[in-house]
């Protein structure tokens, strides 16, 4: 990445007053001066079981499950407190639409110690890791063509019963209580087609079946509207928008910008205006590299990106001089470095990164992917104060 200077001086807000956290999250995506930058965190599955366990506080749920394990929780979903609560975190997340186009529980077709054979409710085979948390290997794919995404598409429809409303309404209620900014989380038309179609069949139907692609991002993109009004309708209505979806892996986009104007950027604009007709700023989620369409994700409406991982290329300290003032930033604190647990690089790391972040007034601190099995929970502790050491105004 070469060497970057750190700046001396630390970058002065005209409001220093503490504000409340949704007031933070708010200003921060408005790239308005405030009080010190905003906290939220991604944690592995197998990171946040080993936390729990070591806090041994009974007040806290856990957030994941794994495919063949039940996990026992030392408190309820929804009930028990989030580790974004628990570490007082500024942002929550609510929402999550349950899009299979049936909603059916997996069926189990092999298994060993390690791993578990399932085919959901996508009529999708996938291959999971049992005990640790992980992409699943794609074997196969029942939609494999038009006629047959045509005759499953009818259930995609929007109700109550696809969000878990028994777990949400009550992280709900303490973000409000609490003034936290609620994000209302979801997908994307990438993130949901690769659920159905895999990525390699959608990737090949964009060059040689265009028109099936486009009426699948379209079904997808009303059903991802639906699902938010339905929300919004029944009491979620939220602050933003955090809206999940991998159009990239470490070399670059799975697809050429062209294409991501042609194919994608039509509904992720409709995604995104929906959110903004009530006043919500979106924060957009992909791993890997997106500077070759990060000009094209701003135009299409993101406010905010989140993770900007490290080892795809991604660096604040490059983009935010370069578009710092049109889009923030959130995430880039490289998981590799935490995982030395080593305090000294980790605080050169945070200082450098906030250093160019943090005039723009647009930066959240965020890891540059989800924070790793490995990183101590006393290490994970001092780099969240740390950052808000380092990243206080004034």
């Amino acid at each position: 990445m070469g060497t970057h200077r750190v700046a001396t001086t630390r970058p002065v807000a005209t409001t220093p007053t503490a504000l409340t956290p949704r007031e933070r999250v708010s200003r921060a995506l408005a790239r308005k001066p405030h009080d010190r930058i905003p906290m939220f965190d991604w944690w592995w599955m197998e990171t946040e079981i080993a936390y729990l366990r070591e806090l041994n506080d009974p007040r806290i749920a856990y957030e994941f499950s794994s495919p063949g394990v039940d996990a026992a929780h030392v408190a309820r979903r929804g009930e028990g407190l989030t580790l974004w609560e628990y570490f007082e975190l500024d942002l929550l997340q609510v929402g999550w639409p349950d899009q299979r186009l049936r909603m059916v529980d997996p069926v189990v077709l092999d298994e060993s110690d390690e791993w578990i054979v399932q085919r959901d409710g996508n009529d999708a085979t996938l291959r999971w890791w049992k005990h640790r948390m992980g992409t699943p290997e794609h074997i196969g794919f029942g939609i494999n063509s038009p006629d047959k995404w045509n005759a499953a598409k009818a259930s995609l429809q929007a109700s109550r019963e696809r969000i878990r409303w028994s777990e949400f309404i009550p992280k709900y209620r303490r973000a409000r209580k609490d003034d936290r900014f609620v994000c209302y989380a979801t997908v994307e038309v990438i993130e949901s087609a690769k659920d159905s179609l895999g990525h390699e069949q959608m990737l090949r139907a964009i060059l040689k079946q265009p028109e099936w692609v486009h009426g699948v991002f379209d079904t997808y993109t009303r059903f991802l509207i639906d699902m938010f009004e339905l929300a919004c309708s029944n009491g979620l209505e939220c602050d933003g928008a955090f809206v999940y979806g991998d159009i990239a892996y470490k070399n670059g986009p799975f697809m050429s910008p062209r294409h991501y104007r042609e194919f994608v950027q039509p509904y992720h604009r409709r995604l995104f205006d929906a959110f903004h007709a009530r006043g919500m700023p979106v924060i957009f989620h992909s791993d890997g590299d997106i500077r070759p369409i990060l000009d094209d994700l701003i135009a299409a409406g993101v406010d905010m990106i989140n993770p900007l991982e490290s080892r795809a290329g991604m660096d604040v300290r490059e983009l935010a001089p370069r578009c710092g003032d049109r889009v923030g930033f959130c995430g880039n604190i490289d998981v590799t470095i935490l995982a030395t647990n080593d305090r000294e690089q980790i605080r050169a790391e945070v200082q450098s990164k906030l250093a160019a972040a943090m005039p723009h007034n647009g930066y959240m601190y965020h890891s540059d992917h989800s924070i790793p099995p490995g990183v101590r929970l006393d290490t994970y502790l001092f780099l969240l104060d740390e950052v808000r050491r380092l990243g206080r105004y004034g």
